[in-house]
């Protein structure tokens, strides 16, 4: 499949009536982009002739480590359907099964857990970004700050999905874990 094909499906999906894919696949989405646009610019300057044999060195380890993060965040867009599923399930049980309150409140920490541990990602992206964008080939820089742009915009709607299960969900450990997730990944944009 040629890959605009492949982002057209995506868009028609998010478009649709249907819950899933939502923000927090949106913001998935978002987030291997990003990461993915990074690789490439790390890519193309360890192609270029140009570039020394010690910066090629040094890209290569980012190169691995991107790489392995873009698997990550790829995992997380399908996640987030799972996590609403999960939801959708718990939801259905009777409300006299006392299984009921607890079956919700696991799905709605799962839910949150997607958009947090794909903003964790994003950041660990950012950072990498951050260690090597000075040896990247100034003819694709505008890549690397299309890449930060992206993740830090897949951040902000991984927040925004977080707060959104944040309002349902019971537990107070749980809630003071997700906003102390909250505070730091919004210092990071």
């Amino acid at each position: 499949m040629e890959w605009f094909k492949a982002a057209e499906k995506f868009n028609q999906a998010l478009a649709s009536s249907d819950p899933t894919p939502g923000g927090g696949a949106a913001a998935a989405m978002a987030a291997t982009m990003g990461c993915a646009l990074a690789l490439m610019a790390l890519l193309t300057t360890v192609n270029k002739k140009s570039t020394s044999d010690e910066v090629k060195a040094r890209l290569d380890v980012h190169i691995r480590k991107l790489g392995a993060l873009k698997t990550q965040l790829n995992g997380f867009i399908q996640e987030d359907g799972a996590a609403y599923s999960a939801f959708l399930v718990a939801k259905k049980l009777p409300k006299e099964d006392t299984d009921r309150p607890k079956a919700m409140e696991d799905a709605l920490i799962y839910a949150a857990k997607i958009p947090t541990d794909t903003a964790t990602t994003a950041i660990q992206c950012l950072r990498e970004i951050d260690a090597v964008k000075n040896d990247v080939a100034p003819v694709i820089l505008s890549d690397i700050y299309c890449a930060q742009h992206l993740l830090k915009t897949a951040v902000r709607c991984s927040v925004e999905n977080i707060k959104a299960n944040l309002a349902f969900i019971q537990n107070e450990s749980w809630i003071q874990k997700f906003k102390q997730h909250i505070e730091v990944f919004l210092k990071s944009c």
